[in-house]
């Protein structure tokens, strides 16, 4: 009979590897539940700025080194020479970007430096990004650093970071009554990308002269209750075009949802001059058709920017942790830290305080749906 090999003590390395995660290194829900139990956070969500702010407290420390270090480096990228403006990109095209300052435009080409910088980014710079740059005699200009940026809108696109826009004050998703219909889990993935990078969300609902309108209305029901304004209009009627202009004036906003929504016809109906293409949905498959090819930032004569952006099918969201996800879902944060298990991520686990409250209709059903979708994506 073979002897029975006896179990190997573990190294010195390992046994001190664990010790420093059992004692030093809680988990992040661990962190947040004493928090919360603690009176430090408040529930539920009322507004877009107690959103934020718990956003504020929650976003990982390996985020906030990623935006150091950008800043860093573009801060840092040969810094700027005497008699370098500032201006506002409002558009990135083939070989650079277009600039604006003083109320001219003129092409840019990026300084090589940055374009060597070593980021994920599909492109180092974006629509609304503040730079440095140096006037040429030509009417050109060589941009010479990018400014820190304020908020950005993000996604993932082929395992890169594609920044949509940069230094933008509010995302406006727009949804249509039908053709095509309102896609809540789309909305709830912009509202996701909005919060984690610090612009403030609006819902527009377009086409509200279409048949289906009540049923489009119900399908949006539940978000201004948690702080997600929700508003109406119609492109091809006019009707609550004023309160969309007076949504846009003064600040900077983009404009993102599905193709065929009618982003673009908002923004002609609000203002003719812009002459921004648009399209027809198509009959065969009832999904819009891409008209708007390009980003790029419009000033409006009311006041305040604004960004067009194609409209797009799916929408990843780049670098987010699917245990982040819950702290997003403003209607879960009550619940949050009540879970039989530590950890929980509120789809499947036995005594989660998230299930109880949707299956006892406490939390909308659509809402919750979506981030079990959304979560399972995370993964």
């Amino acid at each position: 009979m073979s002897k029975r090999r006896k179990k190997p003590e573990p190294s010195r390395r390992k046994l001190r590897r664990t010790r420093k995660t059992d004692e030093h290194a809680p988990t992040r829900d661990k962190r947040w539940n004493e928090r919360y139990r603690g009176g430090d956070l408040e529930h539920p969500a009322a507004s877009f700025e107690r959103i934020v702010s718990r956003h504020d407290r929650r976003r990982s420390d390996i985020q906030l080194a990623r935006q150091v270090l950008r800043e860093q480096q573009m801060g840092g990228a040969g810094g700027a020479p005497e008699g370098a403006v500032e201006g506002v990109i409002v558009d990135v095209i083939s070989g650079g970007c277009i600039v604006e300052a003083d109320g001219m435009r003129r092409r840019a080409v990026l300084r090589g430096l940055l374009k060597s910088l070593e980021t994920q980014e599909r492109n180092v710079i974006a629509v609304g990004d503040r730079v440095l740059f140096t006037r040429l005699d030509d009417g050109t200009g060589v941009v010479e650093r990018v400014l820190p940026r304020t908020t950005v809108l993000s996604r993932r696109y082929m395992e890169r970071e594609h920044v949509v826009a940069a230094n933008i004050d509010q995302l406006v998703i727009v949804a249509s009554v039908d053709e095509p219909p309102v896609r809540s889990g789309l909305i709830d993935r912009y509202l996701v990308a909005a919060e984690n990078g610090g612009l403030q969300p609006v819902i527009l609902l377009n086409k509200i002269d279409l048949p289906g309108a009540d049923e489009a209305r119900s399908k949006l029901r539940q978000y201004p209750g948690l702080g997600y304004p929700v508003q109406e209009c119609s492109a091809e009627s006019g009707e609550g075009l004023d309160a969309v202009r007076d949504l846009l004036r003064n600040r900077s906003s983009i404009f993102a949802g599905q193709s065929g929504v009618g982003k673009s016809t908002i923004l002609n109906a609000l203002q003719p001059g812009l002459e921004l293409r648009v399209g027809e949905v198509s009959e065969s498959t009832g999904k819009g058709i891409h008209t708007t090819t390009s980003v790029s930032l419009l000033s409006l004569d009311f006041g305040g920017w604004v960004v067009d952006t194609p409209g797009i099918r799916e929408f990843a969201l780049w670098d987010f942790p699917a245990e982040d996800l819950p702290f997003f879902f403003p209607e879960f944060e009550q619940y949050l830290g009540r879970c039989k298990y530590r950890g929980c991520t509120h789809t499947h686990e036995p005594g989660c305080a998230v299930r109880e409250a949707y299956e006892s209709g406490e939390i909308d059903s659509d809402r919750y749906e979506s981030y079990c979708r959304l979560f399972e994506s995370l993964k």
